[in-house]
């Protein structure tokens, strides 16, 4: 028979999802992390969380004064009342009598008792207890730390109090006394990046006993809200087929295409830049608003006003929301919509200010909050610099495409480039996890820069191998006769075929 541990709810929704449900009832659990990672902050809540749900709160500090603890609720517009905040310094308040053990050890063996009856006669339900770096300066070596930690992890195991120790982790030398001690580790990580906002992430280390998603998960810290948001498991989402299937609209395009886009596929646009690639990502947009679908554009390059004069106005546009504005709604992207109108729904992304999980975990939103089914990502270059430190833009890019596959939602990429198709580099090596390309390119006639298109790959059926002429109109898109220049004027080379 298996036995599936209590758990507490941290007041955090998504981080309580990546711990499949929230922290081990009973059971004392680390927070580490550097200085202004936060740690902090999320005690707080899951001290107000448990206020809501009946249990008494008990912080313990070690380090910070009471009005300094206030203040920072107060920035979040929390409210403290009925959390009992307990100042506790290191040091006892008296000499200490005259002993045959070295003073730091009879320091840290009465602060842990101290502690530990503190948090007995509080009876709290939930504990926080900042921090453990005061601890770890009066212990004169790691086994002896190591021992008092346990002393005390026993002591508050026997209270039945979830219990949360903050932890700085403040040298590269670090030693792993704490986490090997306690029962569940959460870490939490504060990346500076060369250009533009920092980046938050965390894992869970460990739970003894307990389950829990792995990997690391970007999170953010607004005013009034955490917000965390779980790393992409495609294989973990699906819902029933539907059929969806895309067409652009212009019936020579669709020839060409052999025929519509179909529901789960992923297309990529290639071309230089403006030679139409958002124009046709628009046409294939307003035409799915025309059959009925809803669509999300996430634009990572152009300004609102341009988009506006370009194929937007007539497609029931959503109310527009960036989605790094500071908003805590941002997070969640979901737009009360009774009337059932919007279906085109514009996301404006600032990539210096937003993670790789915010952005796709606000693709997610709109796909199961607004059943989406076609989303525009434009573009992929801009995208490269959210996730330009991470060198992994294939595997992301991959499980996205695979969640959209499995959401029954099509997918388009807008990708510029203006060399030859080089599949070994970014942007370009997005194409071979793609279903579909259509490549655009500028060509000279009599002394004229012409615009082409051809499809280069379609995985779902057959597709027609000329190169169309391509002309970009006040109403949109249109494709003419088949291109007769020679190879060096159209450069054929360049568009891989």
């Amino acid at each position: 028979m298996t036995h599936s541990p209590q758990r507490v709810v941290t007041g955090i929704p998504e981080l309580d999802a990546v711990l499949h449900g929230g922290l081990l009832r009973n059971r004392i659990h680390l927070i580490e992390g550097r200085p202004g990672t936060g740690k902090t902050t999320l005690g707080l809540r899951y001290l107000i969380e448990g206020v809501a749900a009946g249990d008494a709160g008990l912080y313990l500090s070690l380090s910070e004064a009471e009005d300094e603890l206030r203040a920072t609720a107060a920035n979040h517009s929390w409210n403290l009342d009925g959390v009992e905040i307990v100042e506790m310094i290191p040091m006892p308040a008296q000499p200490a009598p005259q002993s045959i053990l070295l003073p730091t050890e009879s320091e840290l063996a009465e602060l842990v008792n101290r502690i530990a009856k503190r948090v007995e006669q509080a009876g709290a339900a939930r504990v926080v207890i900042d921090s453990m770096v005061e601890i770890r300066l009066l212990a004169r070596d790691s086994a002896h730390y190591r021992r008092q930690i346990i002393a005390l992890r026993e002591r508050l195991s026997g209270i039945g109090a979830t219990v949360l120790l903050l932890d700085d982790i403040t040298s590269d030398g670090r030693e792993y006394e704490l986490q090997s001690a306690v029962h569940g580790v959460i870490s939490l990580e504060y990346v500076e990046r060369s250009f533009g906002a920092a980046r938050r992430r965390l894992h869970v280390v460990k739970m003894r006993g307990g389950s829990f998603q792995s990997g690391w998960h970007d999170y953010k810290i607004l005013p009034g809200e955490i917000l965390v948001f779980p790393s992409l498991i495609a294989q973990e989402h699906h819902r029933p087929p539907r059929r969806s299937d895309i067409v652009s609209g212009i019936e020579t395009l669709d020839e060409l295409a052999g025929g519509p886009l179909v529901a789960g596929s992923s297309t990529m646009l290639l071309g230089p830049s403006g030679v139409g690639k958002t124009t046709l990502a628009l046409q294939y947009a307003r035409s799915a608003v025309g059959s009925g679908l809803r669509v999300a554009y996430f634009n990572f390059d152009e300004s609102e006003s341009t988009l506006r004069s370009r194929l937007v106005a007539d497609m029931g546009e959503g109310p527009v929301r960036d989605l790094d504005t500071g908003d805590a709604d941002a997070g969640s992207a979901a737009d009360p919509d009774p009337d059932d109108r919007h279906r085109f729904f514009l996301r404006r992304v600032n990539p210096s200010r937003i993670s790789p999980g915010e952005f796709i975990w606000n693709v997610r939103r709109m796909v199961e909050d607004h059943d989406v089914r076609l989303v525009i990502i434009d573009s992929i270059n801009s995208y490269l610099d959210v996730i330009r430190q991470e060198k992994s833009l294939l595997p992301q890019m991959n499980e996205l495409f695979s969640y959209l596959s499995n959401m029954s939602v099509s997918s388009i990429v807008v990708g510029a480039h203006s060399q030859t198709l080089d599949t070994s580099k970014e942007p370009d090596a997005v194409s071979i996890i793609t279903d579909n390309i259509i490549s655009l390119r500028y060509y000279e006639r009599d002394h004229v820069v012409c615009k082409a298109l051809c499809v280069l790959k379609k995985r779902q059926g057959p597709h027609v191998h000329e190169i169309r002429e391509l002309e970009l109109t006040d109403d949109g898109v249109r494709i003419g006769a088949r291109v007769r220049s020679h190879d060096d004027d159209i450069g054929v080379a360049a568009l891989g075929v």
